[in-house]
C-alpha cells in the first residue's frame, strides 16, 4: 500500500490536530490550518522563528523548549502538557507530542502534534481546589463523562461524553436515580455504594477503577474523581463525578 501521501493530507485535512513542522534547530517551517484556527498564528507569523516563541517565559527560563529538542533527537519522540501562547498572549493549556521523522531523501523533520485541552484542565483544577461550578466549563469538556449528582443521589446534570461512553440514546431525566439511568453499569451494588462514599467523605483526592461492559461485549476501563460541590458539608450536597476511558 503507497502511503507516501499520507502526512501531506493528515497535515493538510486535519481539524482538531494542531502541526507544527521544525528542523532539527526548532526553527518553523510551516504549521497547518488547524493550528492557525486553534492558536491564531499564520504560517508567516512563525515561518522562520525559533518554536520557544510559543512557550511562555517561565517555561523559557526552565529551558523546556531545549529540553524538549534534546529528547525528540535523542528518543525520537517527546510528550509535553504545558501552556502554549496564542497569538493574542493568552495561554493555553496543551498536550502533545514531538516526532524526529526521516523523508525518503534523508531530510529530517521535527513534527509536533498539539491538542488544545485548556477546558479539560480547568476542570481538573476545580476538582482539585474550588467549589464553584461554571456551566461553560461543564459542556466544554469532551474527553471526560460528568454527571452532577444531588445528596440523594439523584441526577442533576450529565454532558454530552457521558451519554456517547454509557451508550444512551438521551440524557437522564433531572432528578432520576442513578438506577434509572439505562445502562446496567449503573444498578451495580457497588458503583452506588462508592457514589455514596464520595457523597459523604469531606476530602475526595483518589480515583477509584471500574470495568464498563459496553452494548457490543467489550469491556473498558473507567476511572471514576469526584468532587463535592455547593452547599455546607452536610446539608444540600452536590456531587461532581468524572469519568475517564483508561486506554
Amino acid at each position: 500500500m503507497d502511503t507516501s501521501g499520507f502526512f501531506e493530507t493528515f497535515f493538510s485535512n486535519a481539524r482538531y490536530n494542531g502541526i507544527v513542522i521544525m528542523n532539527k534547530q526548532g526553527i518553523i517551517l510551516n504549521i497547518n490550518e488547524a493550528f492557525h484556527a486553534r492558536f491564531g498564528y499564520t504560517p508567516e507569523d512563525l515561518t522562520g522563528k525559533n518554536f520557544k516563541i510559543l512557550f511562555t517565559e517561565k517555561d523559557q527560563l526552565a529551558l523546556k523548549p531545549e529540553t524538549e529538542l534534546q529528547t525528540v533527537l535523542a528518543q525520537g519522540s517527546a510528550n509535553d502538557e504545558n501552556y502554549l501562547v496564542h497569538k493574542n498572549g493568552n495561554k493555553v493549556w496543551v498536550t502533545g507530542e514531538s516526532v524526529y521523522i526521516e523523508n525518503k531523501d534523508g531530510d529530517s523533520f521535527l513534527v509536533k502534534v498539539v491538542h488544545n485541552i485548556h477546558a479539560q484542565k480547568q476542570l481538573e483544577r476545580f476538582l482539585i481546589e474550588s467549589h464553584e461550578f461554571i456551566d461553560t466549563i461543564f459542556d466544554s469538556v469532551e474527553e471526560s463523562a460528568l454527571i452532577i449528582l444531588d445528596s440523594r443521589l439523584r441526577v442533576i446534570k450529565t454532558n454530552k461524553t457521558f451519554l456517547r461512553l454509557f451508550e444512551l440514546g438521551e440524557a437522564p431525566a433531572e432528578n432520576s436515580r442513578l438506577s434509572d439511568i439505562d445502562n446496567p453499569f449503573w444498578q451495580r451494588p457497588d458503583v452506588k455504594q462508592e457514589a455514596l462514599n464520595f457523597l459523604t467523605r469531606h476530602n475526595i483526592n483518589e480515583t477509584k477503577i471500574f470495568e464498563l461492559q459496553t452494548h457490543s461485549g467489550d469491556t473498558k476501563k473507567i476511572s471514576f474523581f469526584a468532587k463535592l460541590i455547593e452547599g455546607v458539608p452536610g446539608i444540600d450536597r452536590k456531587l461532581l463525578v468524572m469519568i475517564k476511558e483508561i486506554k
